[in-house]
């Protein structure tokens, strides 16, 4: 390893480098760093960066008093960075070579008083946090924008899409109250608000003057910061490491920045995402072990992926979003198969998708309020209309006795399905109002769930109807409830400012890793070995930052490869929550 000059920030940074030969557990070919860092005043968990230049790749992992590791580093030229609250050393250059260890000592330095985004990684994001009453003014129109918008969008959906003028902030309400399809492009002609949330003129005349005055032109994007005081399990956070690959530049040719939103694995340890760019949709893969990202384009540019999962029969992948209801890649040839409705690209078709053993695909249809299921055998698809009208269906399990479980968005309930008898049965959750977005399922069959509206975790014996729930935090907006091999239960948390956040049932023990990017990562998919991978999915999409995808490695010791892998069983993968495929 090599030192690179480069200019020192006085008073905040001591380096010091030993050369010596990898540790024992990094993988071949790579390299790792450790160290101590100091501040003057006390900090715990703080935060250090090493982002890879070559390769467009970041690293963080957190202190454990004081002393930090990162291990399996590709080779090349990094930057380190540290910040805690308040506090911030670097950035310094250097060079990692393959089998080769260093240490870096770093000292914080106090930067409390240089504004509110010093030292933190939100500024190099363009964008600036603050408190919920600085970002939302607290007038009366905030109350009619706290039960509508952010209801299904959550408290950072707006201040995120600053400068939109009177006529974007009416167009957006007219798209969520089915009154103008036409401005963007939805053709569902149904209002996307909860039935039961009502809106006056004169409430709308409010919202939208509101809206214009605090995140009209000229305003910045913001994020409401997390000042809750979450414990810090300084032991647990020491183990884990996090790693976020930049997914290349330009943006679309039509201007749009890249957006993209769900990961799943294929056979060959390879991640799959789909894209949802406005106007140049795709399915992108990821090889982790090399950062080489490879995109497949839709032949429709008016489609929009939104859902994905890779079929363990042959190894295609599948998609459900705007314009169809699912649709087959094939990543031999590139060519796309379409089902369902696909007279108009902006139709609001398929949502989730998810495999029954026997290689069936079920997906719930969001706005259609539907049920849907290709049939392998026949190669086609039907659908069954579900019990409550309003309720949009969202996230899709199938249980290991091949019985079909979803999340209803919009009426705070989860819904079972037996596809034996076609029977529905509805379980509503003890939040009602809430909405409901992602479900998962543990090795003892129990049904988990995050109730997003209200910031708890739910659980539901699916033999009794019990449902019992736990609060996760004040500003917590659980995307899902996925479950490790270990029967952790993990939720995607973009309210508390870009958040994992693991679920110990047997303490009912909450663990909390706040991410190396400000984002909401809205759907999970989590390795045999228990790292959560994920897509930073609205940086980008407004502009904030280029769009990444990531992975938590919990505990770095078990990371055995760069390889995303699902269990196997029969020859096939298995996805989380998923039945092992019949032979």
């Amino acid at each position: 390893m090599k030192f690179l000059a480069a200019a020192m920030v006085a008073g905040a940074f001591s380096l010091a480098i030993c050369m010596s030969f990898a540790a024992a557990d990094t993988l071949d070919g790579t390299g790792s760093v450790s160290g101590t860092v100091v501040a003057e005043q006390p900090f715990q968990a703080a935060k250090v960066y090493l982002t890879n230049a070559d390769r467009h790749m970041t690293y963080m992992v957190y202190t454990n008093g004081g002393q930090y590791r990162a291990i399996n580093l590709f080779p090349g030229s990094y930057e380190i960075t540290v910040e805690a609250p308040g506090l911030i050393a670097g950035p310094r250059q250097l060079d990692i070579e393959s089998g080769e260890a260093a240490t870096v000592d770093l000292t914080l330095r106090d930067v409390s008083g240089e504004g509110p985004a010093a030292g933190s990684r939100p500024a190099a994001q363009n964008i600036t946090l603050a408190n919920y009453d600085e970002v939302y003014p607290p007038e009366p129109a905030r109350e009619t924008l706290e039960r509508t918008c952010m209801t299904c969008h959550g408290v950072n959906w707006v201040a995120q899409r600053s400068g939109l003028d009177e006529a974007g902030w009416n167009a957006l309400i007219d798209l969520m109250l089915g009154l103008d399809d036409s401005v963007w492009g939805v053709d569902t002609g149904t209002p996307l608000l909860p039935e039961d949330i009502v809106i006056t003129e004169e409430q709308r005349a409010e919202l939208v003057s509101y809206l214009a005055r605090h995140f009209g032109p000229g305003t910045s994007a913001r994020m409401v910061r997390n000042d809750e005081s979450l414990p810090m399990d300084e032991a647990e956070l020491g183990k884990a490491m996090w790693v976020e690959y930049t997914v290349p530049e330009p943006k679309a040719e039509n201007g749009s920045h890249r957006w993209i939103q769900e990961p799943y694995f294929d056979l060959h340890g390879d991640v799959w995402y789909t894209e949802r760019t406005r106007g140049a949709p795709a399915i992108l893969r990821l090889d982790p072990r090399t950062a080489a990202f490879e995109s497949f384009p839709l032949p429709n540019p008016g489609w929009n992926p939104h859902g994905i999962v890779v079929d363990p029969f042959d190894g295609s992948v599948w998609w459900a979003g705007r314009g169809v209801d699912v649709a087959r890649l094939d990543p031999d040839t590139g060519e796309t198969t379409a089902y369902g409705d696909t007279s108009s690209p902006q139709r609001w078709g398929g949502h989730t998708p998810a495999f029954d053993s026997k290689g069936n695909l079920w997906y719930t249809m969001i706005a259609a309020d539907r049920l849907g299921k290709w049939d392998r055998e026949t190669d086609s698809v039907s659908h069954w209309d579900i019990p409550t009208r309003g309720g949009r269906p969202y996230g899709i399990l199938v249980d290991r006795d091949d019985v079909v479980w979803f999340a209803n968005f919009h009426n705070c309930r989860v819904t079972r399905f037996d596809p034996v008898t076609e029977e529905f049965t509805e379980f509503v959750s003890p939040s009602n109002p809430c909405t409901l977005r992602r479900l998962g399922v543990d090795s003892n069959g129990t049904i988990w769930y995050g109730a997003f509206s209200t910031g708890m975790l739910g659980k539901l014996d699916p033999e009794s109807g019990e449902m019992t729930e736990y609060r996760i935090g004040r500003l917590s907006e659980p995307y899902e409830a996925w479950v490790d091999p270990d029967d952790k239960i993990w939720m995607a948390d973009g309210g508390q400012g870009g958040m994992l956040v693991r679920f110990d049932p047997q303490t009912e023990r909450f663990t909390y890793y706040s991410s190396p990017t400000h984002s909401d990562m809205p759907k999970m998919a989590i390795t045999r070995d228990g790292a959560v991978w994920y897509a930073n999915r609205s940086i980008a999409s407004s502009a904030q930052a280029p769009a990444s995808v990531g992975v938590l490695y919990p505990d770095v010791d078990r990371m055995n490869t760069y390889g995303a892998y699902y269990e196997v069983k029969g020859g096939r993968a298995v996805g989380s929550g998923s039945p092992a495929p019949q032979r």
